[in-house]
This record gives structure tokens, sequence and C-alpha cells, in this order.
């Protein structure tokens, strides 16, 4: 299959540009008269790639949507440093912050120009079928917008129309209204493609409009504001979920998910595609994920994992091949060239620490870490153990016989003042990255994330063990990833009951799903429920207590490199006790742009707790 990279043609879709930032304020509008635009199926798909290229920004998820969603989770860390990435990180995120006014503006840039292009493309000359194909996209789009502001912010403003500057007054309109138009705009796009349509990466088809259905029906069946209507959405996400099953199949082996160019996988149900040739289509993603060292490219190492999901995720399943494409902890400094020394020019993170062993005769390199088979709790491990089991890892001085040993307390529970204690998110690295932008194409939407919505929504259902076997297949496909097969993630048992399987998809999904767009929607799905299970995965490990709140850390206030405990006093108490915290973490603050110069919305509309 072809695969589409969204390049903006600006002589025929976009209006006169002096910078990437003057176009994006600019309304969607067309240059040429737009009879000449729509009378023309070239010059219509170049529009309509404009459409899908307005998701591919820096604001929107090329950087601004993944960023908030992924560092905004609670299960993510950065600097505590004071700046933007720490308030998000800390979950305190401001209406002031670049990164929410990015990801809120390349959202509403989208859906002003499909708003546009669906007005225009039903007045042009093309052919009926064409314009419902067409028109079918450019709605999917919009939905897709209105999916993630309705999840990340609830309550916001519906345009449904296009809109100039001197006309942009627009209040909030209740979530259920914003997610009647997501309904609305997908339904319309599944009536109206084709039903031979075939999947081209980069377009969405007639199956994967069904999948995101099925998504939405699911995640409003897990929201606790619409209980009572709670098996009505049961039983259309099955509806959807059941068109859809098989229509897809698992990428064999999970680590290719992840790399450059993935087209035609068979588990994408939709993706973006980025190219380093456009000024606008931006992949800036390793920039943020990523440490200056560990790819060809500048990058910042901004979002990081925290070390409590990562020893959740190391401590469950021991040698799950899903790890290693996960998490980054260990890599050569590529910036050395083929000069390096195996172990002194490696960088090591959190669960690992280098040091030298010194002889008399050489200086040899050597590399402690946490011995997780050998603590109680392999998800979390102790002060008290580490402070025993680092007795194993020492430096040797053979002419005095002094020993000295290697501080793994100090290196992993106290501040270092560096960033050596936090394992890197591994999946939006590309390591052959030039600059700041990466070729790596984005899946948005795959088929393990559909199969583990299903197996919940069977399980909701009463059918446990269909849904046991659908999660299954998940995890048959992360063992198989590697020959041999691993031993790891084991299979569920078919004796689970109803409320075991829920808990566990809900943990299935976070190690699954890791680092993905969605991140920050799952983990709230189920209201405070599911956040608090999240972020008590932090604040139970003891290690973040320690290094959060321990007396080290109390005499040195300031350090840049902590955890956090969330939303609980200074007892490690393992609980988030503070519901006002939860509850305002549902929601992402509403940029204080949009309050100010949009006339419908005043400071009053500003979401809890901002």
């Amino acid at each position: 299959m072809k695969l589409i990279k969204y390049i903006f043609v600006l002589g025929i879709v976009s209006v006169g540009l002096s910078s990437c930032e003057d176009w994006l304020d600019e309304d969607p509008k067309y240059s040429v008269d737009n009879t000449v635009v729509f009378d023309s199926q070239e010059t219509a798909k170049q529009a309509l790639d404009a459409c899908y290229g307005y998701l591919t920004t820096q604001d929107c998820f090329g950087q601004g949507v993944y960023e908030m969603s992924v560092g905004g989770s609670g299960l993510s860390w950065s600097q505590t440093n004071g700046g933007e990435p720490d308030r998000y990180a800390s979950l305190n995120a401001t209406p002031a912050g670049d990164a929410v006014l990015w990801a809120w503006r390349g959202l509403y840039k989208a859906i002003q120009e499909c708003n546009t292009f669906i007005v225009n493309m039903n007045k042009g000359s093309l052919s009926a079928e064409l314009k419902e194909n067409y028109t079918a996209q450019a709605s999917f789009i919009r939905g897709l917008c209105y999916y993630y502001l309705a999840m990340m912010w609830g309550d916001v403003p519906l345009r449904t129309e296009p809109s100039a500057h001197d006309g942009i007054s627009e209040p909030k309109s209740p979530f259920t209204d914003v997610v009647e138009q997501i309904f609305t705009d997908w339904k319309y796009a599944y009536d109206y493609l084709p039903e031979d349509g075939t999947h081209t990466d980069g377009y969405i088809d007639k199956m994967g409009v069904a999948a995101y259905l099925a998504k939405l029906n699911w995640i409003l069946s897990c929201n606790p504001d619409l209980a009572e209507h709670k098996s009505d959405y049961l039983n259309d996400a099955k509806y959807w979920c059941d068109i859809v099953y098989g229509k897809y199949s698992l990428q064999p082996r999970y680590a290719d998910l992840f790399v450059n160019h993935v087209q035609d996988s068979p588990e994408s149900i939709f993706q973006l595609n980025f190219t380093t040739s456009s000024d606008y289509s931006w992949n800036r993603l390793n920039w943020i994920f990523a440490a200056d060292n560990a790819s060809q490219g500048t990058a910042y190492q901004r979002i990081r994992s925290s070390k409590a999901f990562h020893d959740l995720f190391r401590g469950t399943y021991p040698g799950d091949p899903r790890y290693d494409a996960t998490f980054l902890t260990r890599w050569y400094d590529v910036k050395k060239g083929s000069s390096y020394h195996l172990v002194s020019d490696s960088v090591y993170t959190y669960p690992y620490k280098s040091y030298k062993s010194k002889s008399t005769s050489r200086v040899a390199d050597a590399v402690a870490y946490i011995p997780y088979d050998q603590v109680a709790d392999a998800t979390n491990p102790t002060v008290e153990e580490l402070t025993t089991l680092q007795e194993q890892f020492y430096t040797l001085n053979t002419a005095t016989g002094e020993k000295k040993v290697i501080d793994l307390v100090g290196q992993f529970a106290t501040s270092v003042g560096d960033h050596a204690g936090w394992p890197l998110w591994k999946k939006q690295i590309d390591f052959n990255c030039q600059a700041q932008q990466s070729n790596n194409n984005i899946i948005l939407y795959r088929y393990a994330d559909f199969l583990l919505l299903m197996a919940d929504v069977y399980n909701e259902l009463n059918e446990t063990g269909k849904a046991i076997g659908l999660v299954n297949e998940v995890l048959s496909r992360a063992r198989t990833s590697v020959t041999p097969a691993a031993a790891q993630p084991a299979d569920f048992p078919g004796n689970l009951t109803k409320d075991e399987l829920r808990d566990k998809i809900f943990y299935e999904r976070l190690f699954e799903l890791a680092a993905e767009p969605e991140m920050y929607i799952d983990i709230r799905r189920g209201g405070t429920k599911t956040l608090k299970m999240a972020l008590e995965i932090v604040n139970r490990h003891a290690i973040t207590y320690e290094h959060s709140e321990g007396e080290k850390q109390k005499q040195n206030p300031d350090q840049r490199f902590r955890d956090r405990y969330f939303g609980a006093d200074a007892t490690f108490c393992g609980k988030v006790t503070d519901e006002n915290f939860l509850k305002k973490n549902l929601h992402l603050p509403i940029p204080h742009s949009e309050l100010s110069s949009n006339d419908g919305m005043s400071a009053a509309d500003q979401n809890y707790g901002y």
C-alpha cells in the first residue's frame, strides 16, 4: 500500500505565509476561488490532506496533545524545577502553560479546517460519491478532535461552522452535547465511507470508524457520571466490537510497532504520518522523550517514566518482551561515534548505576542494579532492602584492601542532581532523528487497544470467559515477540471473577499502551476511581516516597531532581486521600488565551480547581 505523508500544498490549500505560526493563526480558507478548488478532485484531495495534516502539527499530535497526554498522565516524571513540565507532571498544570495551549489550539485548528472543508466540499460540482467520501473523512477528523477535547477538558466550545476572528464567541457546551457531536460525525463517516474501501495508512476507512465508535461507547460506559446509561453504552460498544473483531491482526513483534516508517502494520487502525521535508508537519516527540546522547537528534529528556510505574511493570512481568520496547534504561552515547568503550561510554539510568572497580593493575567498569529477584515484592523494592542488597556492589582497592559500597539508596532514593534516577520512555525515541524532527509515524489507535477494550465490554456484560480469551490474545503476542518465546506475560487464568478481571484489564492496558497517545484519557476513564488506582501506583512505591518525602529530601527542598507524592499528607500511607485533588485532575485547565479572547466564556467557566 502507498504510505501517505501529509505535505501541505501552500499555493492551493492555504493562504500566503510569512511563518508557520502566522499560518496557524489564520482561519482555514483557500487562496484561490473555492469553486476551483472543490471542482477538481486533485485540489479537493489536497484540501482533505490539509485537514489530516493539521493533526500532525507541533500544536497537535506532533507535540502538544501527545506531550500533555503522557506528561500529565500521573505516571511520568519531569524535572522538579518549577517549569511547565514540572507543573503538568506534578498534576498541577496551569491555564497559562504553553503545552496546554498548543494542544487546545492544535485540536481547534484542525476542527476549523474541517468545518470549512465540509461546507465548501458540498458546494462544489464533484460527484455525490466523492463528496460523501471526502466529507465523511473530514467529519471523522472533526469528531476525533472533539473526542480528545471532551475527554481531556470536559465541557468545551462546540464549533461546527466556519468561523472568522471577529466571530469566535462561543460558550462551553456540556460534555454530553460534545459527545453527541462526535457520534454524529463518526456515524456519518461510517455510513458514507465506501464498503469496499481498502485500508491505506494515513486515511481512515469504514472499519477504522467502527473501531472508534466501539471505543467511544466503551469509554462512556466507564464514566460514573453516565452510569444510568451504562447498559446502553455497553451494548452499543459490543455491537461495534463484533463488527470490527477479526478485521485487523496483531503485529507479530511488539517492538516493530514503534520503528521508523511503520506502514501497512496489520495492527494499525489509524495512524498519523510525518515527514521531515515539511516545515509544518512536525514530529518533535524524540525531542521530548529522548536524552541528548541517546539519538542523533537534539533532545531534552523532558518527560520520563516514573520509577514506580517502571517497577510495577518489571516486577509484574519479569522478562516481558514489551519491557525493552517501553523503557530505555541503558544505551551507548551515539555522539561519541565508533570509539566507545562498552561500559564507560554507555549511559545508565534507573534501575542501573555504573561505577569503576579499582584494582592495583587497572580500572574496570562495572554496573550496579536493583536485584529485583532478591526483594520480597519485585514491584516495590524498599529502602531497607536496597540498603542490604547494595553491599554486593563495591569497589575494591586490592593494594589496601579498602572496600567501598556502591550507594544504591543514594542513587535512587535521594536526590543525586541528575537525570539518572528515571528511565526514558522509549516508544517515540527515533534513533535516526535529525535535529528536532523525527520521521516516526504515530499509531493513534491499534488493534491491541481494541482487543483490551472489547474484553472490558464483554466482562461488564457478564461474558467473563470470552473477555479472558480476548486479553490472552494480546498477552500471547507479547510473549511470542521474541524467539524463543518468553514466559511472561502469562495468560490470565480462566477462573477470574468479573471484578478481578476488571482490575487486571485496567493495569494490563497501562502495560500494553504505556506512553501512547491516550494515556491521560485511559487513566481517567472511570473518573476519580481509576485516576486513584493509577496514582496509588506512585504513592505506594517505597523508593518514590523516600525520594519525595524522606528526611534527606526535606533538607534540600529546592532540588531539581525529586519524585512526587500525590494528593496525600506526608505520611507513607500509599493512598491518595485528597478527593479535591482527584476531582481537579480529571481534566486539564482551559487556556487563559481562550477565556480572554472568547466573549462567550469568562473566568467562571474555568474547569474545577484551576
